[in-house]
């Protein structure tokens, strides 16, 4: 895997609606932040849906991935529109729309449906979790849920499985570079990085009385603006909203210098225009990785998986503010419409604090961070 190759289609979806049959669609809520799923110590990579809450508040996924790797089989009915999720010989029928579910045959009334969104079956994540003898709990500093089943616990309760601050499996294979994550290695992250990247296990131990709880802040900073970023449409896009998400998660080195702070509202109002004039619309999540930061200096850079669509655009190849209008410093890159990009790139950041290295006070540095020059990857081809 190239630092320039990104996967040339979207993966078709596993459960679909059949042709003429009536589909329920689902309403997701306003939090457009990433909601990283980690099952039994794996993060979950979904192809194209992700999850989300619903407007009842529960967090609905698409059903065949975490069922699957809780060891369950899922099929689909399409007479009756029902997901059937099997597990060491239980049964669970959950028909779309309906609050009414079946366990081997008996009743189960939820508080919210099974429903359709973007053509997969999207399920209640606690009900399915539970039945399949999971516990479920939800980190509020990660902005993530775990799930793990009782064998996998027994074995991180006996030391066999070792798991990081959040809850992710450590490779057994270690080296004095990386915190390895068994869940990074199989996509070619370690590969990749190991050949750019400063030493990231040496900056998280000299900061670990810290790491964790600063490692959060830092991360919500990013998930919160790429959020606003990654999501426009030229339709309801506004400007000031757009300058306040970058503002509130920005270095103080930008909010507290009049001219440098005017100079990105100014490229954010023309980008703005530009989206309006261009007819865009993307969808899109930042997922911060916490155990690979590494920094020089002032500088911090937080790894991040970016996962991005491009819905409509008359320019697709400057869709987003970070491949608009690039300095020299990023690669201009060639971007189709209607297709899922997935990979990692760092989101620099900075502190106004004269010497600082690692803190609450650091903020996002600079538009320009998921196509930097030779320090992102993606699996499709981008030229």
């Amino acid at each position: 895997m190239i630092k320039k190759t990104i996967a040339a289609a979207v993966a078709a979806a596993v459960i679909m609606v059949g042709v003429g049959t009536i589909q329920v669609n689902a309403v997701p809520g306003k939090d457009l932040q990433i909601l990283p799923i980690i099952v039994n110590g794996q993060k979950v990579r979904f192809p194209d849906t992700e999850p989300y809450v619903n407007t009842d508040g529960r967090t609905m996924v698409p059903v065949r991935f975490v069922s699957e790797m809780l060891g369950a089989d899922v099929t689909w009915e399409n007479s009756t529109q029902t997901a059937i999720i099997q597990y060491e010989g239980k049964t669970i029928r959950m028909p779309i729309g309906s609050n009414t579910v079946t366990v081997d045959g008996a009743a189960e009334e939820l508080d919210t449906a099974a429903e359709m969104y973007e053509g997969r079956t999207m399920v209640p994540l606690r009900f399915v979790s539970e039945v399949l003898d999971s516990k479920v709990e939800w980190d509020a500093g990660a902005h993530s849920v775990k799930v793990t089943d009782a064998k996998y616990q027994a074995k991180v309760d006996t030391g066999e499985v070792k798991l990081d601050p959040w809850g992710r499996e450590y490779s057994k294979t270690q080296d004095d570079k990386w915190f390895r994550l068994a869940d990074l290695e199989t996509v070619g992250f370690y590969d990749f990085y190991s050949k750019t990247a400063t030493t990231s296990r040496t900056f998280i131990e000299d900061r670990s009385n810290t790491y964790v709880s600063t490692g959060n802040v830092l991360a919500s900073k990013i998930r919160n603006y790429y959020a606003v970023q990654l999501n426009v449409d030229y339709r309801t896009i506004d400007e000031k909203a757009f300058t306040k998400a970058f503002m509130n998660s920005a270095s103080g080195r930008i909010t507290k210098n009049s001219y440098l702070e005017g100079q990105f509202e100014e490229t954010i109002k023309r980008y703005v225009k530009w989206v309006k004039d261009n007819k865009v619309i993307t969808k899109g999540y930042a997922d911060p990785e916490l155990s690979a930061v590494h920094g020089i200096g002032t500088s911090v850079w937080i790894p991040t998986h970016f996962k991005f669509i491009i819905i409509s655009a008359k320019d697709s190849n400057q869709a987003f503010l970070d491949s608009w209008d690039v300095s020299s410093l990023s690669d201009a890159v060639k971007l189709k419409t209607g297709v899922w990009y997935d990979g990692y790139s760092d989101v620099r950041m900075n502190s106004v604090v004269a010497e600082a290295t690692w803190g609450e006070d650091h903020g996002i540095a600079n538009f320009e961070n998921m196509f930097v020059k030779d320090i992102y990857f993606y699996n499709m081809s981008v030229k």
